[in-house]
């Protein structure tokens, strides 16, 4: 079971699928948010209890899954992941609804 993802993962520049589901991660070390070729991030069912703003500097992230953590919100700055679709992202609705209108209509525009 992995609990810390060291910060070194942000050296690995052409990173594209990082996949640490059912684990006991309890944080995203911010040097991840630096992975910028980053498609697609599974970190379900773990222990995450927030998620950095700095997830919006993935603008080509396609594919979120969150579902079975501990969060209990989503950082506004998911809109800035423009090739991110509610179909892409996997979290519990009740933690879908709390991003703002906004964000939620963007993500359910096809």
């Amino acid at each position: 079971i992995i609990q810390v993802i060291p910060p070194e993962v942000g050296v690995l520049q052409n990173l594209q699928y990082f996949a640490i589901s059912s684990n006991s991660v309890e944080t995203l070390p911010d040097e991840l948010f630096f992975c910028k070729k980053l498609k697609t991030l599974m970190v379900g069912h773990n222990k995450l209890s927030t998620l950095s703003p700095r997830l919006g500097n993935l603008s080509l992230l396609s594919k979120l899954e969150l579902k079975g953590n501990r969060l209990e919100a989503l950082p506004p700055q998911i809109g800035r992941c423009q090739a991110l679709k509610r179909s892409g992202l996997v979290v519990e609705s009740t933690l879908y609804e709390t991003l703002p209108t906004d964000i939620r209509e963007r993500l359910e525009s096809e």
